[in-house]
């Protein structure tokens, strides 16, 4: 999976669960200020490892590892790749 898939897929994620737009300059932007709580955070996540068909490793669940769309993108790159290996 490429990149920019693996990217607008996360985007679609992210705008179904907390309903916004993210533009190009905000991508490192927190999404907490942007309208996301724990419970939009545990659906993304949920949502993230059903689409990607992936495990999101425990240490990386938390706002601090997964609250830019950034974060967010390297995560899944990261938790395919594992997939890949195994």
């Amino acid at each position: 999976m490429s990149s920019n898939e693996i990217s607008e897929k996360v985007l679609d994620i992210i705008k179904t669960n907390i309903g916004i737009e993210i533009c190009p300059w905000q991508l490192d932007k927190d999404l907490t200020v942007m309208g996301m709580d724990s419970i939009s955070f545990i659906q993304i996540v949920v949502a993230l490892e059903d689409d990607f068909e992936i495990e999101i490793p425990d240490e990386k669940l938390r706002l601090e590892e997964m609250g830019t769309f950034n974060k967010i993108t390297m995560v899944v790159a990261s938790a395919l790749n594992a997939k890949v290996i195994k």
